[in-house]
């Protein structure tokens, strides 16, 4: 049995942003596997990006999310919430800004997503993952 996945939607891209979009995937990708997933690895990691960096504005960090999005399907996935959180908190370093990183859990049935806040919203949810899941680690 399969479960259906929902992508989300291409949007076009100008060179510049293909390429930092593809550049914070691989980023993304290597920060996961260096840190194994374990997500107070991965916090300690963000933290580090965030040093020197301006908070973003939404509107950044919805650009940010769609250039994430429309390079890679895992991120553009309702499967791919860690590497794409991930992926956009370096997206958004690239060009000299931060966003808040969230990872939060609910139960029952046990359940974890990963999300970015800019100017206290969540960037792209379809709904507000702070209804749902509690926060329980903040980078």
């Amino acid at each position: 049995m399969s479960t259906p996945t929902v992508l989300e939607a291409p949007v076009p891209l100008a060179p510049g942003e293909r390429a930092r979009g593809l550049l914070a995937v691989g980023a993304a990708r290597l920060i996961l596997a260096a840190t194994r997933g374990r997500p107070t690895r991965i916090r300690a990691v963000l933290r580090i990006l965030r040093v020197g960096a301006s908070p973003a504005g939404l509107e950044a960090a919805v650009r940010a999310r769609a250039c994430v999005t429309t390079v890679s399907l895992r991120c553009a996935s309702d499967h791919g919430c860690l590497l794409r959180s991930v992926a956009i908190v370096v997206a958004c370093r690239l060009t000299g800004r931060s966003v808040l990183w969230q990872v939060g859990t609910a139960s029952p049935p046990p359940a974890s997503h990963a999300w970015v806040e800019a100017a206290d919203t969540p960037v792209g949810e379809p709904f507000d993952p702070r209804l749902l899941y509690s926060p329980i680690i903040t980078a």
